[in-house]
């Protein structure tokens, strides 16, 4: 009897973390007004929303307790270019006196001194199992801050490194001289990707989204994602084979259109029907953005867009 059941088509919008909380809100209303759109992000991301703290600068970056903290590590990030403003922040308390650095991955110049450990993840596994020799500079520390960025929640190994992490914190606190309770402080690079956080936890688009949509639309979604490049090398090896849908519809939308990726794109999911919509720049839109410290922007357009480029 399941044959006598209609099964509408389902329609996947794949998002990026770019999109301001006025189209994030509008996909949420249009996904519970109609069931058969799926809303999906782009990447994969292993974190953890049910508290702020885990995604967020926390409070202890302010400048009182950073005035009162003599240790910083940076765990696999490089605050002059991921975040300019807390890299000023950390420079200013450095020139101060009393106050090292410590970093945990490449080697580059966050134009103060600092102290590179290695890039090597068994650092931090030594580290949080007390064989290194820098232990010594967190029991002697004075209320040591903790920083790293969004993008280790993309590993396949994420659970493991945050609970080194967590443990390491959970270390710092029964040993350091630390007034209060200290937290991962995480950097996120990305405009709004403490917005599209707190806003809901997307599940990442696969093969089977793909196989059973009617439809495909890409908000400033990039096909140079590492996500949609393995489910295109999944097809070019013909490992999912079995769709129920011939003629699909894509729909790109955004300020570029990828020629090459999105022929081979067409070429091995059988898209016959494609309509790109032209996306306005940054400069060109207006949006509500929430930060990395959890502040709500709000971003005025600056210049008047030409031609037929709309807004999102």
């Amino acid at each position: 009897m399941l044959k006598h059941y209609f099964h509408p088509c389902s329609i996947t919008i794949c998002l990026n973390k770019n999109i301001s909380l006025e189209v994030l809100n509008l996909l949420h209303i249009l996904t519970h007004k109609h069931s058969f759109f799926k809303l999906r992000q782009s990447e994969s991301s292993n974190l953890n929303i049910d508290l702020e703290e885990n995604f967020l600068l926390n409070s202890s970056l302010d400048e009182a307790k950073l005035a009162a903290s003599d240790t910083c590590v940076l765990l696999g990030v490089n605050p002059r270019y991921e975040g300019p403003k807390l890299n000023l922040k950390l420079k200013s308390r450095c020139l101060k006196g009393n106050f090292k650095t410590i970093t945990i991955g490449s080697l580059f110049n966050l134009t103060f001194s600092n102290i590179t450990l290695s890039s090597n993840i068994q650092i931090l596994k030594s580290l949080v199992e007390g064989n290194n020799l820098f232990c010594q500079e967190f029991i002697n520390s004075s209320n040591p801050v903790l920083i790293s960025n969004a993008e280790i929640f993309r590993r396949g190994d994420a659970y493991g490194i945050s609970s080194m992490i967590k443990s390491l914190i959970k270390h710092i606190n029964l040993y350091s001289q630390t007034n209060g309770r200290n937290h991962l402080n995480i950097l996120s690079s990305t405009l709004n990707d403490v917005g599209f956080a707190n806003f809901d936890n997307l599940r990442t688009i696969k093969n089977k989204d793909f196989r059973n949509s009617a439809g495909i639309y890409f908000i400033n979604s990039s096909f140079s994602t590492s996500n949609v490049k393995k489910l295109l090398n999944l097809k070019l090896l013909n490992f999912f084979q079995s769709y129920k849908h011939k003629n699909k519809l894509l729909v790109t939308q955004g300020s570029s259109l990828e020629m090459s990726q999105l022929t081979n794109f067409k070429k091995s999911f059988d898209v016959t029907n494609h309509l790109h919509l032209p996306n306005t720049v940054f400069f060109e839109n207006s949006g509500t953005y929430i930060n990395t410290e959890g502040d709500i922007n709000k971003v005025i357009k600056v210049i008047t867009p030409l031609g037929q480029a709309k807004s999102d």
